[in-house]
């Protein structure tokens, strides 16, 4: 893949970012996080575990607990 070398000042690239729609934001915020983003792939994982072991609760039950 070529590569493309830019050089653009820190308040352009905040200032593009805020242009950003919100899941856009949070795409690219655990796209430069990969922690972040193994840590939340890892919750999502075990919540998928525990709703196929029957240990979740329905979202119309949420507001009766």
């Amino acid at each position: 893949m070529p590569q493309i070398t830019l050089d653009l000042p820190f308040e352009k690239i905040v200032d593009t970012v805020k242009r950003l729609s919100e899941e856009d934001r949070e795409r690219l915020f655990f796209a430069v996080n990969e922690d972040y983003a193994r840590a939340l792939g890892k919750m999502r994982d075990e919540a998928r575990k525990e709703h196929q072991a029957g240990d979740s609760t329905p979202l119309k039950n949420l507001d009766k607990e």
